[in-house]
Formats: C-alpha cells, structure tokens, sequence
C-alpha cells in the first residue's frame, strides 16, 4: 500500500484534499440536473479505480480484505457513500462557496471528537494552525455564507459530519484497512443512484466527467484521505484536508470563470502558512 512506501500521513491528507478539491467543479460542469444519475456513473468509475488500486497494492489478499471489514468497515462504507451524495446534492442547491466553507467546519468536528473519543490532545501548534486556518478560510469565503439556499447549506453539513465519523472510526481501528470500505461505498452509491435517478442515460460530455469524477478524482481522493488518516492525529487530518478550501476556488476560476476576490488569495496564503506549520512542528 501506499503507506508501506513511508509516505507520511499528513501529506496523504493534503494529496487528498487537492484531488477532492476539483470535484464542486466538476459537478458545476454537468449538462444533466439528475444528480441520482451523476451519483451512479461517477460511483460506476470510481469503483473499479478502487479494485484496480487493491489488486495493484494487495494482490491476491483483496478478497480477504474485504471480509476483514466486519460491521465497522460496512459502517464506514455507508458514511462514504452518504456524505458523498450529500456533498451533491449541496452544490446543487447552493454555491461552492458555501459548500467548501461548511465542510472546513470538519477541522474542529476532528479536533474535538479526536480529544474527547480517542483522547488526542492537542498542542500549541495545532491550535494555532486550526485558529489561521479558520481566519483564512473565513476570508476566503467566510463572507459569502449568507448566498444560496439553506436546503443546500443542510446537505452541506452532512458532509463533515460523515467525514469525522470516519476519520475517528479509521484513528480506532487502524488495524483494519478501510480502502475496501472506501470500494465498498461505490457500490451502494450505484444501488441507491439506480434506485432513485430518473433514467441512467446521459450524454457523451456526461460520461466523460463522470470518468474523470468517479475515477482521477474521488477514488484517488478518498483512498490517500482513508491511508493517511490511520496515521495522522485527527486534528492534524482537518488542517491538511484544508487543500482542498485552497483549490477549490482556483478549479472554478479557471474552468467556470468564478472570478476569486481578493480575500481568496489573502484566507488561501494564511491557510497555506497554517499547513507549513504543522509540516515543520509536531
């Protein structure tokens, strides 16, 4: 796996969150309002991009990993597979903007469930870098919360809420591999999205985001977030995850032409100074 590799936790957290951060994006670029159908074709992609990763990684022991997740892997792999269709849903009733300052809310939901589940306390340093990485998101979009619409800014919530879930449930039980889990969760996603969509067929410009959604984004997202969490203390997860506030709104000004303000690069250099914080402390 990538971590027998000994790349360090935190920086699979930050690959993570700069491989999720396109994904407010992406979805803006859908011809399609049928998010059921989104939901499907990029969990039919993203699924086999998380085989291909266990078979490359694990060889013949895939299906033993897969039986080694008991009820808490399951468990986890239902949290993906909500908080992924929440973050849908989200952007489709809200702006971007509002999505991406809601799911930065995961910082303190990881800092606090962290200290008070898994008694992980936390140090000087990491508090600084939460309270800069609070001020800078807050400047980058903080001041834009009160746009779209509050079912939108509902679904949001549910994001972080799932994340930190999982997060805890990976910090607990580290002895389990949740990248399965993370596999696992594509396929209820493609039950839940054949069930509820209004029909499956979408058009060509579709289908190709929707590769490049479920397959070069989400999984590879969701698979360095799952390895580097089993490592990483779950406070410091939140801050890293921040790569994703910082390009988020980059992808959208160059590919949608939402033209940043200024607050976008002044909260984004003080984000940026809260990660190098706590790359060179403990």
């Amino acid at each position: 796996m990538l971590s027998n590799y000994k790349i360090p936790g935190f920086l699979l957290v930050s690959l993570g969150g700069l491989f999720l951060s396109s994904g407010g994006t992406l979805f803006k670029l859908f011809e399609t309002n049928d998010v059921w159908a989104i939901y499907f074709w990029r969990s039919f992609f993203f699924t086999p991009a998380v085989i291909i990763f266990l078979f490359l990684t694990s060889k013949k022991n895939i299906i033993n990993k897969f039986q080694n997740l008991g009820l808490v892997g399951i468990f986890c792999a239902l949290l993906y597979a909500t908080g992924s269709g929440a973050y849908m849903f989200a952007m489709k009733h809200t702006t971007v903007a509002n999505v991406l300052f809601i799911i930065s809310t995961q910082t303190f939901m990881l800092a606090i469930a962290g200290y008070f589940i898994l008694k992980e306390k936390i140090n000087l340093s990491t508090f600084v870098a939460i309270i800069m990485a609070a001020i800078g998101i807050y400047i980058m979009i903080g001041t834009k919360i009160s746009n779209g619409t509050a079912l939108g800014n509902a679904f949001a919530f549910i994001t972080p809420l799932c994340f930190t879930t999982i997060v805890i449930i990976i910090r607990k039980f580290n002895d389990i591999d949740m990248v399965p889990a993370v596999g696992l969760s594509g396929l209820f996603c493609m039950a839940a999205g054949a069930i509820m969509t209004q029909g499956l067929v979408i058009n060509s410009h579709d289908l190709i985001l929707a590769f490049l959604f479920g397959s070069l984004q989400y999984a590879p997202g969701f698979i360095c977030l799952t390895l580097g969490s089993r490592t990483t203390e779950s406070a410091k997860v939140g801050i890293f995850a921040f790569t994703e506030s910082i390009a988020g709104p980059l992808w959208a000004w160059i590919f949608i032409s939402e033209n940043p303000s200024l607050g976008v690069f002044v909260g984004g250099a003080i984000i940026f100074c809260a990660l190098l914080l706590k790359t060179f402390k403990k």
